[in-house]
């Protein structure tokens, strides 16, 4: 199994500016590596802590680095969002959400 990684971004506003940088950062790796649909990076805002937490797939671990992400378990695919990469990402990590919205 491939390790993912999460970092927590803040809260609001405070979580702006570091998602910018995640996707100005992405796009140079991503294409570095050959474009491949399985690097993304999904996020998901707790509303009750009022927080935004970003989710590195395995393939954009080096980016993860980047950040001081830490290892985590795969999201869930409840309330998640693709902050950036390959739309085809959702079908790669997540089958089941297309399942349910079908």
């Amino acid at each position: 199994m491939e390790t993912w990684y999460c970092k927590t971004l803040g809260n609001g506003v405070a979580a702006v500016a570091p998602s910018r940088r995640i996707q100005e950062m992405f796009l140079p790796l991503f294409a570095a590596s050959g474009q491949p649909s399985s690097m993304a990076v999904f996020s998901r805002h707790d509303r009750k802590a009022n927080k935004l937490t970003a989710y590195f797939s395995p393939r954009a671990s080096r980016l993860a680095e980047l950040f001081d992400a830490v290892p985590c378990d795969k999201p869930s695919s409840e309330g998640i969002g693709l902050l950036v990469g390959d739309a085809r990402s959702w079908e790669i990590f997540f089958p089941e959400r297309k399942r349910r919205a079908a």
